[in-house]
């Protein structure tokens, strides 16, 4: 499954770990290959919504104009951006830091800013262009870089220049940080450690880096080789092409290395170091062997106590891992496999999982068949695979833990991936059959790429076909548009289903919670635009009401719905004109086919619309075939409106604009909290937006 912004955010945080690619690159990326793009970012930001949000940063960099595009979105967020350096922040990396409104360095971390390079084939003019456009790139972003530290351009270019190297006092001093991350009080009476030179820490880096590749060569080489199956998906490493483009890094290879298993080279805690060397690298070494046992003790596969225990040993990183392989396999119970994919294929894994969410949600066909019947607490018991044993609460709890399937791709565990699953897809057909008295005041949707005000644009002008001038010149109609201002909103509430939910095997919450969200979002459909229309909202363009003299669609005076001020207000309708026409004679008019009223108003009505046959000619009604009543509660006294106004609408000129954001037109629920064995936690949340916008489509009578 291809990785999307969504992977990115974990437990409502943005973690932007990996290589930094353009778009065009995603494509042709390995699943588990680490990295991250400009659009996977924004759809991120998109899906976490405005205020503050936190960024976790740890990148060796990569293409520098995605590395700019993303320092664009993240400045440019709605409430800013907190971003932590985890790790380093390097080349590109370094300039996404720069958008930071509060910017932060664990205590380990490093910066390096340096200029940007990139490959350059060609004859002598060709080469002289690339090195302009390369120097014209290096002053735009040491620009960025003095925007953010206070310092001046030049002394900006001249740290590009000298590639250097910051640990995290030395980046604060420099005005590149704004402190160190909190992560624990020191004890007291700690010696503070100086941080090495600039020198030193890339040495270290560099022993780090291959320390990690030599594991990975390790681990690759104790399982099948899952690639050798795969078709080649990056042409340019058949072609021979640079996939690298003009990258901040300084790799100007033109071919993608071979998959090979480097040699064993000395771990960072190995090499030769004084005292603050040392202790740079112990920091590096108990870090990295955290990071790459978490998934495994999240799943339950390891103990904490066991990582702990390698650490204290001082085992080096490289050693670390295949421990950590030993020690996983003999804590698997006899009959199951350490790795389970050696066994089971993808397609077997989707769809066993399809057919456990559709089990859950009643089906009985396909891949559900093997699951009939199954309930919460069975889902958690058959994901406890053959480790269950007879303890069904231990089981229950290693099963909401269990990542065999997902492999903790999404940040969530097994259990929560189905259950959030099922939820969003309970909740959208809830959503769906529950209608939206709404609609008969709204057109088609509008869609919106972020939380930004849209402009919901209306044209006209002067139309009129005018008579040819003698030498043949047409005269120019001219074009006007007025525009009306929407912004969507987030609103939501958050879901737990607890380990005790699941112990009383509450399948309830399945239908029930679904159901009672779907109600919620579209009462908050109704409220947002029932209450622009009840409430007269003011139009942006003209600073005046919906229904204003001024936009002739306000009756002079009340009146009961009759023939008489019914045909008043079609009237009314009729006599509309496009803005910007200087045409006496260009009506836009406008025939309304909706009459809409509060409850008090029903039967009056319907007895207007409903055919009858009257007694002679002058009581006929004309309109009774026209116009189709709609009762709205959202309207009366009830709701703080009026139980005499009624209104007229055309359909095919509604007078509210709508809106949802960009892939999400209906309610959805996401994962907040997956990995926890205790309870998941969920966010069930809508994204829409209203504003009143056209005043030519609705016309309005207080009653009487």
């Amino acid at each position: 499954m291809p990785k999307t912004g969504n992977d990115l955010i974990v437990n409502g945080e943005l973690i932007l770990s990996g290589d930094v690619l353009v778009d065009d690159w995603v494509g042709w990326m390995w699943e588990e290959d680490t990295f991250f793009a400009p659009s996977m970012v924004r759809q991120a930001l998109a899906t976490l919504g405005e205020g503050r949000v936190t960024v976790r940063l740890n990148s060796p960099g990569g293409h520098v104009n995605a590395g700019e595009q993303i320092r664009t979105m993240l400045a440019g967020h709605p409430g800013g951006s907190r971003i932590i350096v985890e790790g380093q922040a390097c080349s590109a990396a370094s300039l996404i830091f720069m958008a930071g409104a509060e910017r932060l360095m664990s205590a380990g971390s490093h910066l390096m800013i340096h200029d940007p390079s990139g490959a350059i084939w060609g004859n002598p003019a060709e080469g002289q262009a690339a090195v302009n456009a390369l120097d014209l790139a290096a002053n735009t972003y040491a620009a960025v870089y003095a925007a953010a530290s206070g310092r001046s351009a030049e002394e900006c270019r001249a740290i590009m220049k000298a590639e250097t190297w910051y640990g995290p006092e030395a980046a604060i001093e420099a005005g590149f940080a704004d402190g160190l991350a909190p992560e624990g009080e020191p004890l007291p009476g700690s010696p503070v450690v100086p941080m090495p030179a600039a020198a030193t820490l890339v040495a270290a880096q560099a022993a780090y880096m291959s320390a990690r590749d030599h594991l990975r060569g390790r681990i690759e080489a104790a399982k099948p080789d899952e690639r050798a199956a795969r078709p080649n998906r990056n042409p340019a490493a058949v072609s021979g092409e640079n996939p690298k483009g003009n990258d901040m890094s300084k790799d100007t290879t033109t071919a993608a290395p071979p998959v090979t298993t480097p040699a064993p080279t000395p771990a960072p805690e190995e090499m030769k170091a004084g005292p603050a060397e040392a202790v740079a690298q112990e920091r590096t070494r108990m870090k990295a062997i955290r990071e790459m046992a978490a998934p495994h003790v999240a799943a339950g596969r390891i103990m904490q106590a066991d990582v702990d225990a390698l650490i204290d040993d001082g085992v080096s990183f490289a050693d670390a891992g295949s421990k950590i392989l030993a020690k996983m396999a003999a804590n698997e119970p006899p009959g199951r496999t350490s790795s389970p994919h050696a066994t089971i294929t993808r397609d077997e894994v989707d769809t066993r999982m399809q057919g456990m969410i559709g089990a859950l949600m009643g089906d009985t066909d396909g891949p559900a068949a093997q699951f009939r019947g199954m309930r919460v607490r069975h889902l958690a018991m058959e994901l406890a695979g053959q480790s269950r044993g007879f303890n069904d609460a231990e089981s229950i709890r290693r099963g909401m833990a269990a990542t065999t399937m997902t492999g903790g791709a999404y940040g969530v565990s097994d259990f929560a991936y189905i259950t959030t699953e099922v939820m969003n897809r309970r909740l959208q057909a809830a959503y769906e059959r529950r209608a939206a008295t709404w609609q008969l005041v709204t057109g088609d949707a509008l869609t919106a790429t972020d939380f930004r005000e849209l402009n919901s644009v209306r044209f006209g002008g002067d139309f009129s076909l005018k008579k040819v001038r003698e030498n043949g010149e047409y005269q120019e109609a001219v074009l006007s548009d007025e525009a009306e201002g929407l912004k969507i909103e987030r609103r939501g509430r958050t879901i737990r289903l607890t380990f005790e939910a699941v112990i009383n095997d509450d399948m309830g919450a399945f239908n029930r919670i679904p159901g009672e969200f779907a109600i919620a979002a579209r009462q908050m459909e109704n409220s947002m635009v029932w209450a622009l229309f009840r409430d007269n909202a003011k139009l942006k363009s003209d600073n005046k009401a919906l229904f204003h003299a001024d936009h002739k669609n306000l009756a002079a005076a009340g009146a009961a719905i009759t023939v008489a001020s019914v045909g008043a207000g079609r009237k009314a309708m009729w006599e509309q004109r496009a803005f910007g026409t200087t045409d006496k004679d260009d009506f836009m008019m406008v025939e309304p086919d909706r009459l809409i009223v509060p409850p008090a108003l029903e039967v009056p009505a319907l007895q207007f619309a409903t055919a009858t046959t009257p007694n002679q000619d002058g009581a006929v009604n004309p309109f009774k075939s026209t116009l189709t009543p709609g009762v709205v509660p959202n309207l009366g006294t009830a709701a703080g409106g009026s139980d005499t106004a009624w209104y007229l609408v055309s359909s095919a000129l509604p007078p509210i604009a709508h809106a949802y954001l960009d892939g999400y037109a209906a309610p959805t629920v996401q994962t907040i909290e997956g990995m926890n064995p205790d309870a998941v936690v969920m966010n069930a949340r809508h994204i829409f937006g209203a504003a009143a916008n056209e005043y030519r489509g609705a016309y309005k009578n207080a009653g009487a």
